[in-house]
């Protein structure tokens, strides 16, 4: 039963916790924002993995958008095999980890630390080594996650990066919209995406497309897609598809598009009337649009926190999905819950 699978119940779970997760961190968001604000940060530098790649992401667009500052992502590989340390004088290191465990995140820690920079770890399990680098901790608090699938996790870590955002910028219109991010979530994981069972069930490759904050959600969609469902799913931007992937796609491959409502929908609009002029199957996440398969999604009170609505309604669909192609979303093939990279 879909109900009895750990990763429908641990999704599930997070539109509640989110409530805990923003009272529990209050302080550590204000102690960190205000020591943003006197170091005064030049450049954001990332540092993840899998899912919580996906929430680096969403930092990028958040942080590039809202504090008008460069974010780059820092290949854990460049410490741990090449011994390459960077000079980080004026950065602020985010590093982002469920289990806080893997070598490549800790060296990589360390050698930020060592380059000067600010380092604040945001993490699930929070007596770990990694917790231990860091000059804060941001607890993502969504609770024991044992599906290898992340989900609460995931969007545990986008909602406590808007917080931290929340409280650099001082922005009371991001306050109330993340004040009633907890029932937006409870209602997309109410959506019924039934209907979009079908025309799923037996396919092998699909696109995810969206646009600017929205890729986050689009590449977490699709990493999932392929850890539960075994299906070849890849998640780009819709300003990216025309340099290549759109020539791969015809009317046996569909496209799912997860709405942004923000400036970049008018493009994504545009893109998906170019696929469905070719006669693609298109099933669009938020919008509505003639001939394209609507899923119903709420729109969060603001269009930054989109993805995380998205995902949240997406999780709950791609378990059914798994489960309607007979797999077992908890139990990926040749996967394990803890990836321990060097």
């Amino acid at each position: 039963m879909i109900s009895e699978t750990k990763m429908f119940i641990e999704a599930g779970e997070f539109p509640a916790k989110a409530s805990r997760q923003q009272e529990r961190n209050q302080a550590a968001v204000r102690r960190i924002a205000a020591k943003l604000k006197k170091i005064d940060p030049k450049i954001i530098v990332t540092c993840a993995r899998g899912s919580s790649d996906h929430a680096a992401t969403y930092a990028k667009y958040l942080f590039e958008t809202q504090m008008r500052l460069p974010v780059c992502s820092f290949a854990p590989s460049v410490e741990s095999l090449y011994a390459a340390s960077p000079n980080l004088r004026d950065a602020f290191f985010i590093v982002i980890s469920q289990s806080g465990r893997s070598p490549d995140l800790l060296s990589a820690t360390q050698a930020a630390k060592r380059g000067g920079a600010y380092v604040v770890a945001l993490v699930n399990e929070e007596d770990n080594s990694l917790a231990d680098i860091a000059d804060d901790i941001l607890p993502i608090g969504a609770g024991p996650e044992e599906s290898v699938a992340a989900t609460k996790s995931c969007i545990g870590a986008m909602s406590a990066l808007y917080h931290m955002c929340t409280a650099w910028r001082d922005d009371n219109n991001m306050a109330r919209a993340l004040t009633v991010l907890p029932d937006v979530l409870a209602d997309a994981w109410a959506a019924d995406w039934s209907h979009a069972l079908a025309p799923m069930r037996d396919i092998r490759q699909t696109l995810i497309l969206s646009r600017g904050i929205g890729l986050a959600g689009a590449q977490e969609a699709a990493l999932k897609l392929k850890e539960t469902c075994m299906i070849q799913a890849e998640g780009y931007s819709a300003a990216e598809v025309r340099h290549g992937p759109m020539a791969i796609v015809d009317t046996e491959i569909p496209v799912i598009v997860a709405a942004t409502f923000d400036a970049s929908q008018h493009g994504i609009n545009n893109i998906v009337q170019d696929f469905l002029g070719r006669g693609v199957r298109v099933l669009i996440a938020g919008e509505r649009i003639e001939r394209a398969l609507h899923l119903p999604v709420p729109r969060a009170q603001d269009s930054k926190l989109q993805p995380l609505v998205f995902l949240q309604a997406f999780y709950k669909f791609v378990n059914a999905l798994s489960c309607e192609r007979g797999l077992d979303p908890d139990r990926p093939k040749h996967l394990l819950k803890v990836t321990e990279t060097v």
